[in-house]
């Protein structure tokens, strides 16, 4: 029902808690969305859970779900390296976003350099062009709808089908060799050697400021401000503007740094298709290597690490990443293949807006009643709710470590946004399911209420 609480089925004890919790958080019903129930059960809570709401980082939860039902949870991603008959070297990217230190003890520079010598472990010394294939997506990197002044930030990174570290610079600014001398400044990846803008002075006391971004013509960084003689270090990202070029330069490096001369980098891309054309998914293989071309090396990345990322630690980039592989490449690709799912979930499609896998976009909208449905039909993926944060971990770091994996949950924050949505058991082993979205200026209250109805749904059987 639409528009007003809903308790029917409630224990009487639990519902007496849950409409106390309310009133005790303070916040406006007006701006919240809630569907709450046993697993497995319809639900048993409800407040205005028809009415579309901004999701902020709770879209990931359609992309992921999308995700493991139609990739499935076995699914790897797989960049292909080739050489053609002309000597050429070509890597074929697939979108995965794992080309980082993320795994790698935090080195970005071990994943390119194992390409590097498996490709030069083929007796390739030389190739006369290394060609990068980002075609499987299109060159559309970063949405419309993502807000224009923060595209420098790491979490609106640009997305294509080949991304190396994030699509980010990774700058570390610590303190000179004393007082009044220059700051320190060490940029990752290390393959590359960015031009840096160093603006940064060492100070003894005083106010402590550091700023890091690109430079005023937009091809380099710039850092400016000043750090105290006694921190430990400033640390900020900066994405790049074109991926795809990073990923050339940078695979470029990794092959000169082992020893592998190499002559002309070409890229090949692909142009932003119709937005209307309905999209379908691409099965796995669909750009296997041609028959003229020998494969070299292939690299594979499970989705179920791919959704610890996005779940757990709330990744943009690779919850973009893997939209944009559940259909043509594209944002409207995405989209479509999302909505598909969510249909054969039972998930109710009224109201819904899908424009990214993120949340990013505020011109997002989901239900609570869909988000929910999403999640009951979800509750037996093992793939899936193990990637959501647990209790003290990822985006819950600082929330519920009393209950640690009692809680699955995914967290949701823009400006004037607060979400929370996932799965709670109970002190008797009971699984409840929850959706609580909040639009409004009472974030504050919201967090509260969320934090409330959490641990009233781990007290409970």
């Amino acid at each position: 029902m639409t528009g007003f609480l809903v308790f029917a089925l409630l224990a009487p004890s639990l519902a007496d808690g849950l409409e106390a919790d309310l009133r005790r958080s303070g916040i406006r019903r007006s701006g919240l969305g809630v569907m709450v129930g046993r697993a497995g059960g319809g639900p048993l809570l409800a407040v205005h859970a028809d009415t579309p709401r901004i999701p902020a980082s709770n879209q990931k939860i359609l992309t992921a779900a999308a995700a493991v039902k139609l990739l499935g949870a076995d699914f790897r991603f797989a960049t292909r390296v080739g050489r053609a008959p002309g000597g050429e070297v070509i890597v074929v990217g697939d979108g995965d976003p794992n080309f980082s230190g993320r795994f790698y003890g935090g080195n970005p520079t071990v994943v390119l350099r194992r390409l590097a010598r498996d490709v030069k472990s083929h007796g390739i010394r030389r190739v006369p062009a290394l060609v990068i294939d980002a075609s499987r997506f299109d060159d559309q990197y970063v949405h419309p709808d993502w807000p224009k002044d923060q595209l420098d930030r790491w979490y609106c990174a640009p997305v294509a089908a080949l991304v190396y570290n994030d699509s980010c610079w990774d700058v570390t600014v610590s303190p000179g060799r004393g007082v009044g001398r220059p700051a320190l400044v060490e940029v990752q990846p290390a393959l590359l050697r960015p031009q840096v803008l160093n603006n940064c002075g060492t100070v003894d006391a005083g106010r402590h400021v550091v700023h890091i971004g690109r430079d005023s013509q937009g091809h380099g960084l710039a850092v400016r401000g000043s750090i105290l003689r006694t921190s430990r270090g400033v640390k900020g990202n900066v994405t790049v503007r074109d991926p795809v070029t990073f990923f050339a330069q940078s695979v470029r490096a990794a092959f000169l740094a082992e020893g592998i001369a190499v002559g002309d980098v070409r890229i090949r891309r692909r142009a932003v298709v119709d937005s209307e054309v309905d999209r379908k998914v691409v099965p796995e293989g669909h750009d296997k290597q041609p028959d003229k071309l020998t494969p070299l090396v292939v690299l594979r990345t499970d989705l179920r690490r791919t959704l610890r990322v996005i779940l757990t630690d709330s990744q943009n980039l690779y919850a973009e990443c893997v939209f944009k592989r559940l259909g043509d490449g594209s944002f409207a690709g995405g989209a479509v293949s999302v909505k598909r799912a969510l249909r054969a979930m039972k998930a109710p499609l009224a109201g819904l807006d899908i424009r990214d896998g993120s949340g990013m976009a505020r011109t997002n909208r989901v239900t609570p009643r869909a988000l929910f449905m999403v999640l009951q039909a979800m509750r037996g993926e093992e793939a899936f709710v193990s990637s959501m944060a647990a209790g003290g971990t990822g985006t819950l770091r600082r929330r519920y470590r009393d209950l640690g994996e009692r809680v699955r949950a995914k967290t949701g924050t823009l400006r004037g946004v607060t979400a929370l949505s996932g799965y709670v058991t109970g002190r008797s082993g009971g699984r409840y399911v929850f959706v609580i979205l909040a639009n409004g200026r009472s974030v504050a209250h919201a967090r509260r209420f969320q934090d409330l109805i959490v641990q009233q749904l781990a007290r409970a059987p």
